[in-house]
């Protein structure tokens, strides 16, 4: 089977990220100005950041460049997933995921005053939302069995390219007397996804049928699609230049991807046939301050809310018309998502005219459930017959699911001709989880781990009001 279309490859390598996404908790990937982004963002990224900081005399053009990397592990224990003993070796067992990768992006504004009002404008290009996988192989399994060199994962995911690139122009008004300003940024996403496991159509993880042939086949979700319009709104206020309070909403979206399914089941001829599914992306809300508490001092602590309840079970569909299977399900994913809330404080320290440390440090809390009961089960599942509470019941291989903390470092140098550079440094680990009560089919029990790393360079180039500061 063929991995995935040429379009597909070249929007994976637009995006560049590392992640391990699938087509859930979309990995996030929107850390533009390092250190220093937010609600009280101070430059062209406030188009993306808070668009009422576009209402501000002057411009600048910023761009940003990161380098992620991403280590994933996922041990699928033998016992937690009922695999019977000739099949141990093949379905269980240790697999990792991580590589490097880069994300771009770009931001504009110009501003004017006009009275007791300044207006702005800003536009922008940026990936907020990318990830690929793929899973280590395993070249030393018995060629007795041949999906075994994909790894014992595989039932959930042996790769993964999924990328949202972006385009927004934004607008925001200050009305100086006061210090207020609100601002709007319209954003036309393109997102797109291609994923590829091992499946079987009665949903188990059978190596054979009963007669002896080969059973376990692949489905290959290939370049599904989808465009979808979402917007960004904010308010500032800034009394006097040593407090700012911004505060800013990124509307949600779900896409309806379409595209290819290529299905393969054992030994029999490839099909080929239309398939939809939906991706949910949650909606969010930013509130930060900026304090100046000492000339040596700036203060930055933030709060956030992400609406992930609104991730709940997925169907990739056959959506060929014409195909005795249209409206079957290929792929049925189960998800109890809930929503997460997350805390940051951040410091800045100014310690030359030219030269300024930021030093940040947060937590978010996970985005699946720790405990699933049986009633919010059959929510998603609803022939679920159990009464038992279940551990992690929706984890699944590759995704950043649990809680997870973060501290990171970095320095912005002002360089001659209005030219501003910073690089930062955060490192991201989640909670390490032990899955015992999973729903999915097949079961994906087990431990994982997930640590990131993202480096970030900034560049931006200011003129007038801002490149005077």
């Amino acid at each position: 089977m063929r991995k995935g279309s040429v379009a597909a490859a070249l929007l994976g390598l637009v995006g560049l990220a590392m992640g391990g996404t699938a087509w859930a908790n979309p990995f996030y990937v929107g850390r533009y100005r390092g250190l220093r982004g937010g609600p009280v963002d101070d430059s062209a990224w406030n188009v993306y950041w808070n668009p009422a900081g576009l209402a501000k005399t002057g411009g600048s053009v910023a761009l940003n460049v990161q380098a992620i990397t991403r280590r994933g592990t996922y041990d699928r224990e033998a016992a937690l997933n009922d695999i019977p003993a000739e099949a141990v070796d093949v379905n269980s067992g240790f697999n990792k995921t991580g590589a490097l990768g880069v994300v771009p992006g770009i931001a504009v504004r110009h501003g004017w005053a006009l009275d007791d009002f300044d207006i702005g404008l800003g536009g922008t290009f940026f990936v907020a939302r990318a990830g690929t996988s793929a899973w280590d192989k395993t070249p030393g399994a018995s060629g007795q069995h041949p999906g075994a060199v994909d790894g014992p994962q595989r039932w959930a995911t042996i790769s993964t390219a999924m990328s949202v690139l972006s385009v927004g122009v934004g607008a925001g008004v200050r009305y100086k007397p006061w210090g207020l300003s609100l601002g709007i940024t319209p954003v036309m996403n393109f997102a797109n996804l291609s994923t590829v496991r091992a499946r079987n159509l009665d949903q188990r993880e059978d190596l054979y049928q009963p007669d002896g042939r080969l059973k376990e086949g692949r489905i290959l979700l290939d370049g599904a699609t989808d465009e979808r319009l979402s917007w960004i709104a904010g308010l500032r206020w800034a009394p006097n230049d040593s407090f700012d309070l911004g505060l800013s909403w990124h509307g949600g979206a779900t896409y309806d991807l379409q595209g290819n399914a290529l299905i393969q089941t054992g030994s029999d001829p490839e099909q080929q046939v239309q398939s939809r599914l939906p991706l949910q992306v949650a909606q969010s809300v930013r509130a930060g301050v900026r304090v100046v508490a000492l000339p040596w001092l700036v203060l930055r602590p933030e709060l956030a809310w992400h609406q992930w309840s609104v991730m709940d079970k997925q169907v990739a569909l056959n959506n060929s018309p014409g195909d005795p299977g249209f409206g079957d399900e290929l792929i049925p994913l189960y998800r109890l998502f809930q929503d997460t809330w997350a805390a940051k404080l951040s410091a800045d320290f100014p310690v030359h005219d030219r030269l300024t440390l930021h030093a940040a440090a947060g937590y978010e809390s996970a985005a699946n459930r720790s405990t699933c009961s049986a009633g919010l089960i059959r929510t998603v599942k609803p022939n679920h017959e159990g009464t038992e509470d279940r551990n992690w019941c929706t984890f699944e291989p590759g995704l950043a699911e649990s809680a997870a903390v973060e501290a990171g470092v970095g320095l912005s140098v002002k360089l001659p001709a209005g030219v501003t550079a910073m690089l930062s440094y955060t490192l991201q680990q989640f909670e390490d989880v032990r899955a015992t009560g999973s729903i999915q089919s097949p079961t994906t029990n087990g431990t994982y781990t997930d640590r990131r790393q993202y480096f970030s360079l900034d560049l931006e180039y200011a003129w007038g009001e801002e490149a005077a500061k």
